[in-house]
């Protein structure tokens, strides 16, 4: 995804968007209802409804006034959305780099058994033993 800059929404545009919460925080909570909350000074944002990141703009209709406590679930998960996005573009471009298998895990071909030795996937056999010398190894 190209970079862009971050845009900040104009002394205009927020203070009509404050004109408009009337003091009260704009934000919805879980079960669909408005916050309400008495918006206090330095406990309420101005944040982006779309954020800015997915193509959201510094206008009053994509600006809201929320409390603190209405914003940090909202960011956690437009973080989360953001990263989505860029993860699904850069794959479709091609750029990710690719994968490699963690040694023992779910793709790799080796596993490690409950005893801790080590088993060839395929086969099922025995690649290590604890306390001993694997020939192979030599």
């Amino acid at each position: 995804m190209p970079a862009r800059q971050r845009t900040n929404f104009s002394g205009k545009v927020r203070g009509q968007a404050w004109d408009r919460a009337g003091e009260r925080c704009e934000g919805v909570l879980p079960n669909g209802e408005r916050c309400g909350c008495e918006l206090r000074a330095g406990f309420y944002v101005f944040d982006h409804i779309l954020p800015d990141a997915l193509g959201g703009r510094a206008t009053l209709e994509n600006c809201q006034v929320i409390c603190r406590d209405c914003d940090r679930p909202k960011t956690a998960a437009d973080q989360g959305a953001i990263a989505d996005n860029r993860r699904l573009f850069q794959a479709h471009k091609g750029l990710r780099a690719p994968r490699k298998p963690m040694a023992c895990g779910r793709f790799s071909p080796v596993r490690r058994g409950m005893d801790g030795n080590r088993y060839d996937r395929a086969t099922g056999a025995c690649l290590s033993r604890r306390g001993s010398i694997d020939v192979r190894d030599l």
